[in-house]
């Protein structure tokens, strides 16, 4: 499994939330739900769907593996929105995603903060 890291600046994070996209974090967790589900019951073709471009280019050459890296399942708990981009959280990880025109996409799946300012991502990265 390949690991990438993702740099997010936790001050950064704060000073966004001050007033940013609350009525947009349903959408955000409703498609990290989604992908997770998909992930967990091994519907690979339905996660891989919900990954931006570059998340999916990181699982390797072919367009969808037949099995992807381990995405805990733990039911996503919460979503925060800052503008076009989302953190979701379960009790076990992190999800990254950005919005686009057809909707939610993860660019960072399984996701563990290595330190205040810095995640580790199983699938995808910034």
């Amino acid at each position: 499994m390949r690991k990438t890291i993702v740099s997010v600046v936790l001050a950064a994070f704060l000073l966004a939330a001050a007033g940013c996209g609350a009525a947009d974090a349903p959408g955000a967790q409703i498609a990290a739900q989604a992908f997770v589900t998909a992930a967990a019951t091994g519907a690979a073709v339905e996660a891989c769907a919900l990954l931006a471009p570059r998340a999916r280019d990181t699982l390797g050459p072919a367009e969808c593996p037949p099995v992807l890296p381990e995405v805990p399942r733990a039911p996503v708990v919460s979503a925060s929105v800052w503008g076009d981009e989302a953190q979701a959280r379960s009790a076990a990880d992190t999800l990254f995603l950005h919005e686009f025109p057809d909707g939610w996409r993860i660019t960072g799946a399984g996701c563990h903060l290595r330190n205040e300012q810095v995640y580790d991502c199983a699938i995808g990265g910034r």
